[in-house]
């Protein structure tokens, strides 16, 4: 694995660990600031509304600076917003930490990603950006669990101040890596009246927010169920609690395998590997809704449907930036971990509304269900299909910023040297 995609995955682990360890040390955190379990349970929700709100702007705000530049600055607030929770005299400081930390997290994500397909071979694009979104997956398998023990050890500072200094070390290597830096694409285009112009190019596209409701719908589907998991797996399935940490395990097992093959599928079958994963999520779903007695079973289908659900992250990153065209991939793929945040949120906002309403833990499965299947549904929809095609020429220098390659492998490819210049087609809707 090359040094800058090893020490992005890194930065991604820290920032996974960051997002998901809080639960594990709630119980700590409101005995020693003294404010109760519900109201502490806000960090996680502020944190999420922080990612899915500053997001976007963020990007917006840098899109202008290096990533040689940009990579490590954003990393460097990541690391302060960790010490200020770490040092936080009080609930409000610990809030303001979090806030602090989650504003850069999308941004980060969504740059990683662009820079580590723009370092890949052609073919390998999505492969290269699963590398980097596999610091997500390790970080549900070690991350979150030995932040726990070492708050349950420590205390929960000592958690944030783990988190501090290993982020800081990822960022020290991420300054010693070389990147390549993002150049903007150049469309002309024939003169319009600037009307229609402006009806037809949207801040975000429809594709792009097509996409965005595959992920919201597919991710709020298996966090309905993965939220509520520990109850599930004592109460409805009946399993021994210390068996349920074994299980969990599994479904970050299942998913660190998963990201690797669906980054592979996605290079390969770029159109079928989000229906597919999507597919199989939704009958692991299905099959948890019973539930089966027999805990081999539930420990093979929570695998699965870990795997199923970091498969589908490689071909969902795939899908926004083709989907975005010439526009900032960046921002394609921002509004990308922003849709995933909405998702968790869904998820679990979805399982507690049914089981305050006196609904069995299976249906908490069943519901997952529906929204994954409804988002299997959508993601077979290709939008212009069938259409007209234009033809633009675009001009470039050295990277195309993570668009898709215009000569797939095998492909007969141009031979130039500097400046490169391509024909990509782009569908355009019909006539009106």
């Amino acid at each position: 694995m090359p040094l800058p995609v090893f020490a992005m995955m890194a930065c991604t682990f820290c920032i996974g660990t960051a997002e998901s360890v809080i639960a594990g040390i709630l119980p700590s955190i409101a005995r020693e600031v003294g404010v109760s379990l519900p109201a502490v349970g806000l960090l996680i929700s502020a944190y999420a509304l922080a990612v899915v709100l500053a997001g976007p702007l963020v990007t917006a705000a840098t899109a202008g600076l290096r990533r040689a530049v940009l990579m490590p600055a954003l990393m460097l607030v990541f690391v302060v917003g960790n010490v200020q929770a770490a040092l936080a005299p009080g609930f409000g400081w610990l809030m303001s930490g979090r806030v602090v930390s989650a504003v850069v997290h999308s941004t980060l994500i969504a740059v990683f990603v662009a820079t580590a397909r723009d370092m890949a071979p052609p073919e390998h694009r999505a492969a290269w950006g699963a590398k980097v979104t596999l610091g997500i997956g390790l970080s549900s398998v070690a991350g979150v669990p030995v932040g726990t023990l070492v708050g349950e050890a420590f205390g929960w500072r000592a958690t944030f101040w783990s988190l501090a200094g290993l982020s800081l070390a990822a960022t020290v290597l991420l300054t010693r890596c070389t990147v390549p830096e993002a150049v903007p694409l150049t469309v002309p285009r024939r003169p319009e009246a600037p009307g229609a112009d402006r009806r037809r190019a949207p801040a975000l596209p429809g594709p792009v927010l097509l996409v965005a409701l595959v992920i919201t719908l597919g991710t709020g589907g298996v966090f309905a169920l993965y939220t509520y998991a520990s109850p599930y797996l004592t109460q409805a399935v009946g399993l021994d609690p210390r068996a349920v940490t074994v299980l969990l395990l599994l479904y970050g097992a299942g998913g660190v395998v998963g990201n690797s093959l669906g980054g592979r599928a996605a290079d390969r079958f770029p159109h079928a590997a989000v229906p597919v994963t999507l597919g199989t999520a939704t009958a692991g779903l299905l099959l948890l809704a019973l539930p089966p007695g027999n805990g081999w079973v539930v420990a093979a289908l929570f695998c699965l449907l870990g795997a199923a659900y970091f498969a589908g992250i490689p071909a969902l990153n795939t899908r926004i930036v083709a989907a975005a065209g010439p526009s900032s991939p960046t921002m394609a793929l921002t509004v990308n971990n922003s849709a995933f945040c909405v998702g968790i949120a869904l998820g679990s906002w979805l399982g507690g509304l049914l089981l305050s309403h006196g609904h069995g833990l299976p249906s908490v499965a069943a519901a997952g269900a529906a929204l994954t299947a409804t988002a299997w549904g959508l993601s077979l929809a290709r939008p212009g299909h069938g259409a007209g095609r234009r033809t633009t020429r675009v001009t470039a220098v050295g990277t195309t910023a993570g668009l898709p390659d215009p000569f797939p492998a095998g492909g007969d490819r141009p031979r130039t040297t500097g400046r490169r210049e391509h024909e990509v087609h782009t569908r355009t809707p019909p006539p009106t």
